[in-house]
């Protein structure tokens, strides 16, 4: 082989990506820059007109959208501004100022209309109008034209609705004042007919005099009522023997009463100077007991004439009163017929006075209506103030050529480095294998003891040194191999999905192999398992595997071998289940054990048999030409043996050991 053949294929390399990354550039830069400059510029002219509605504009609630009721007549105003009328009268202006108006297509408002915005500045009464288009020359005109026509197309429509408000509240005004009079007279005539004197009831003669009568008669009802009371309590007393008449009511009898006491007084202070014996042998004294029993007599005399004298007068009472309300019910059974027909006439002419207010109430609203259109024309008038007029644009608003050119180089430089990338993807070259001759030295250290040294070793480190260093791959670093106890201490550690995943690396499937397998490819009564899809192989089960696949649970409604919950596992979840049986089965540095330690372990185990590498690649599947190289320097001295004379199952997976 040439010595320069590295540095041509890095040349040829070089070469292919500089024609593709070249190539793919150009194609790119001109295919965009092409789309960038091609595009025919748009610019951009914009006025500011603030829009104030007048003091009486009409306001509705606030609609779903959230407008407020006061932004209303200003949002409505904003859709007259680049409404079709407007547009149409500013077309037919600017084509008497001489524009030509063919850009905009045969429909020139529709073009028009697709080229302006009116867009209301947010809180504000403020509208921006907006129009863009390739020609530059015609967008300020436009724009300014557009507002001119708004502005006197607002003003007359101010002038025609002021008139037309002012005549419709002139006609109100006339039609309820005729109206008005018409009540009134009408109400007026009511009244005479029907000798209504006022609406008030207490200012009418027949309701009045009810009024007058019904309180008469409570009140001879009272004077009833005292008098029978009176009577009935006169009754009592003097069928019980109190007295029923006062002193200070007769004078007689206070006389008699006062000339007794007087008497009484006397004996007192007689007989508190001599005996009961001297007084009575006293002639002064027996005459005085004598007057005062007559006094006595003339006493209870007067109170019994008094007595029957207000008996007399109380039902002298009690008669009177009892006629007097007897007269007032008559006279008002009486009046009651004239006041019920009195109370339907007044409630008509009272409903009719009602009527008449809310006439009256009315026509004064219309008046004070007609009196406010006309003090307060300017104030409703809506007006209008240009911020800023268009002016002719001197650059375009779109597209930005400079900066979308930026994008495109950006952009092209991406497209070229992947598209590079993608072509040396899919060009890289085959490993070349390699060539590694091996010399064992039988002198330098005896068969069996070589075995041994490689046997104890830890995770191996194989670096081969050849003839010919440039046809050397890299060197290969082994997995960690594990010892028997090991493996034994690992599978007892473990579940039931991992177990088998275990057992099955260490009969010879790979990993990859492993994840795939189906219950159809297991054969029990045969003893061995279909493996691989291109090359497939048989793989002769141990009694240890035999036995955990015949107590493995086939998960219902799926054929896969080795799942958790019906889902397939991957590489990750295989050696984390490992990972945890290493670390539960307490083995030094678990965290080197993989997947790929079981795998290796069981390889080790066949080549230092000294199996033949073409029984071995049947055995465990292919193997990249470099890690059969690295794995001849465990194979031992001298001709390899064929599979007969092999042991295919680890030592570790027997009966005794697991």
């Amino acid at each position: 082989m040439r010595s320069d053949f590295p540095w041509a294929v890095a040349t040829q390399s070089n070469r292919r990506r500089l024609r593709v990354f070249l190539g793919t550039l150009t194609v790119a830069l001109g295919v965009s820059l092409a789309f960038t400059w091609l595009r025919p510029p748009e610019y951009r002219a914009s006025a500011r007109l603030e829009i104030t509605p007048g003091v009486g504009s009409l306001t509705l609630p606030s609609g779903p959208s959230g407008t407020t009721a006061s932004q209303q007549p200003f949002l409505t105003e904003v859709q007259v501004l680049a409404s079709r009328p407007v547009l149409e009268a500013a077309a037919t202006r600017l084509e008497r100022s001489g524009e030509d108006l063919s850009a905009f297509g045969p429909d020139r408002v529709a073009g028009m209309q697709a080229q302006i915005k009116a867009l209301p500045v947010a809180d504000t009464n403020v509208v921006e109008l907006v129009a863009t288009g390739q020609r530059r020359d015609l967008l300020a005109p436009l724009v300014n034209a557009v507002i001119d026509v708004y502005q006197d197309r607002l003003a007359e429509a101010y002038r025609s609705s002021s008139s037309e408000s002012l005549a419709q509240g002139d006609e109100e005004v006339r039609k309820l004042e005729a109206t008005v009079n018409a009540k009134r007279r009408e109400g007026e005539a009511f009244r005479t007919r029907n000798n209504i004197v006022s609406v008030e009831r207490d200012e009418n003669e027949v309701l009045a005099r009810v009024r007058n009568l019904s309180t008469s008669l409570s009140t001879a009802e009272d004077r009833v009522a005292a008098a029978e009371g009176k009577l009935r309590a006169l009754g009592a007393s003097a069928a019980a023997g109190r007295s029923v008449v006062r002193s200070r009511d007769d004078p007689t009898l206070a006389n008699l009463e006062q000339r007794a006491s007087q008497m009484r007084e006397e004996l007192r202070e007689v007989e508190r100077g001599f005996t009961s014996g001297y007084l009575a042998k006293d002639p002064k004294v027996i005459t005085l007991h004598a007057r005062l029993a007559e006094l006595e007599r003339q006493i209870t005399e007067q109170r019994t004439v008094g007595q029957q004298t207000a008996l007399v007068e109380a039902q002298e009472d009690l008669a009177s009163a009892q006629a007097a309300a007897a007269r007032i019910r008559h006279q008002m059974a009486a009046d009651r017929q004239e006041a019920a027909q009195f109370t339907a006439r007044f409630n008509v002419y009272k409903s009719m006075q009602d009527s008449l207010a809310e006439l009256e109430k009315a026509y004064r609203d219309a008046v004070q209506r007609r009196a406010k259109l006309e003090a307060s024309e300017r104030a409703r008038m809506p007006s209008t103030k240009v911020l800023e007029a268009a002016t002719p644009p001197q650059q375009p608003s779109h597209p930005l050529y400079w900066r979308d050119t930026a994008i495109s180089i950006g952009g092209s430089l991406a497209l070229a480095l992947l598209t590079m990338w993608l072509v040396e993807l899919f060009n890289r070259p085959e490993p070349r294998p390699a060539v590694v001759l091996i010399q064992p030295h039988s002198a330098a250290l005896p068969h069996d003891m070589s075995r041994q040294i490689l046997s104890n070793r830890g995770p191996p480190a194989v670096s081969l040194e050849a003839a010919e260093p440039a046809l050397l791959p890299r060197q290969s670093t082994f997995p960690r191999e594990l010892r028997h106890d090991e493996i034994a201490a690992l599978i007892r550690a473990s579940e039931d999905d991992s177990r088998l995943v275990m057992l099955l690396l260490l009969s010879g499937v790979t990993l990859e192999e492993a994840v795939k397998l189906r219950w159809s490819n297991v054969d029990l009564a045969r003893g061995a398992i279909r493996v691989g899809e291109e090359s497939a192989r048989d793989i002769a089960l141990g009694e240890t595997l035999r036995r955990c696949l015949a107590a493995v649970h086939k998960v219902p409604g799926s054929d896969l071998l080795v799942g958790h919950g019906g889902h397939p596992v991957t590489r990750d979840s295989i050696d984390a289940q490992v990972l945890y049986a290493a670390h539960d089965a307490g083995i030094e540095d678990a965290t080197q054990i993989t997947s790929d330690c079981l795998r290796h372990t069981y390889l080790a185990f066949l080549v230092r048999q000294g199996i033949r590498f073409a029984d071995l690649v049947r055995l465990v599947g292919h193997l990249p030409v470099e890690l059969v190289g690295a794995y001849s320097a465990l194979s031992p001295a001298g001709a390899r043996i064929g599979m007969a004379e092999i042991q295919l199952f680890h030592p570790a997976l027997r009966e005794g050991n697991i």
